[in-house]
């Protein structure tokens, strides 16, 4: 289920303390499930959320050969496990909903670093 083929793909994964159930979609596709990932585990507030940067310490320790390379957008987050068919919508248009816990906005605003803040071209529903 590789995503390295030079396209934008929409990446979607879910998660539930409840049963520790578990999906991953490519494309609104899911792709893999499981069940037990951390069942029952609450997530507690006041942390950090890092994209493109394994943290071998939390808030620190960071190595650059561990950096993401590559291309992120309208990256969302959600306090509540998003249905199948509302995940296969939101891959139509990259626009298209907008995360309860993070928006995009949220990380763009946080950036550091050198990267470059674009829409991707070819999105479906950008403006």
């Amino acid at each position: 289920m590789s995503a390295a083929d030079g396209k934008w793909h929409q990446i979607c994964a879910t998660w539930s303390n409840d049963n520790g159930a578990w999906n991953f979609y490519k494309d609104g596709v899911l792709g893999k499930s499981g069940t037990n990932l951390m069942k029952g585990h609450t997530i507690r507030p006041g942390g950090s959320l890092m994209l493109g940067q394994e943290q071998d310490t939390v808030g620190g320790t960071l190595d650059k050969k561990q950096s993401f390379v590559g291309r992120l957008a309208f990256v969302n987050v959600w306090s509540y496990t998003l249905p199948g068919d509302v995940i296969k919508e939101y891959a139509r248009c990259c626009l298209a909903g907008e995360g309860n816990v993070y928006t995009w906005s949220d990380f763009i605003y946080g950036i550091r670093g050198n990267p470059r803040v674009v829409i991707p071209a070819g999105c479906p529903c950008a403006l």
